[in-house]
């Protein structure tokens, strides 16, 4: 099973010389050994795991909120991960930019990650300019270097990752957030070798989730 994962700890954890580590690569060696499959990881951004899911060179990614499009590609594997997240904004702290309500957003330049979904109000929007970045770090560099005016991201991913690369004191949150109700999943590529085994899929997960391997890191945010 080629498993996509993209480095943001602590759900999915890359760091050279070492094996991946995380809640994602515990809960996937669960779902592995429920299918007897042999794991094999494929590092990636998210947007390009999101490419290689749709063109079937990787199997499955953990993280992924359901759409009308990635629902042409994707399998969403019954029950999911999580039931939605918290969607924050982030500036740089002693900026003159306060993002209170949504309408703050006029004029601003947003970066956002490239091929995730927010909420349908920020999705839509033309009010502002939107800035495609591939990972999460480097929208938090675009914004350092003052490319963007703030950036929009899931609550508790980005607070642990500014706290873990120090930089809390030089980014700040936002009083505006969106908790969306919508719900996060396993993702089986349409195009994979095992697309036919969608019920064999949510049987594993309902074991991992049972071990309860997802409860705690995905208790408020965990989707992109």
């Amino acid at each position: 099973m080629r498993f996509a994962i993209n480095h943001f700890p602590p759900y999915s954890i890359l760091s050279e010389g070492k094996p991946p580590a995380g809640i994602n690569v515990e809960a996937m060696k669960i779902v592995a050994e429920q299918l007897n499959m042999r794991l094999k990881f494929v590092e990636c951004p998210f947007a390009r795991c999101i490419v290689l899911l749709e063109k079937g060179l990787v199997d499955v990614f953990v993280g992924v909120t359901h759409s009308a499009e990635r629902a042409e590609f994707l399998h969403f594997i019954e029950p999911p991960v999580a039931p939605g997240s918290v969607q924050t904004f982030y500036a740089r702290a002693g900026s003159p930019i306060s993002i209170n309500e949504f309408a703050d957003l006029d004029g601003l330049i947003v970066g956002l990650l490239r091929h995730s979904l927010y909420f349908p109000e920020f999705d839509k929007a033309t009010n502002f300019a939107k800035v495609e970045a591939n990972t999460h770090m480097q929208l938090i560099d675009l914004l350092l270097n003052k490319r963007i005016d703030a950036f929009i991201g899931s609550e508790r991913r980005f607070n642990y990752l500014l706290h873990e690369q120090g930089l809390s004191n030089k980014i700040s949150q936002q009083t505006f957030h969106i908790t969306e109700d919508r719900k996060v999943y396993l993702a089986l590529s349409k195009h994979s070798v095992h697309s036919d085994l969608t019920e064999s899929f949510s049987k594993a997960l309902s074991y991992a989730k049972n071990k309860g391997v997802f409860e705690t890191p995905f208790d408020r945010s965990s989707s992109e």
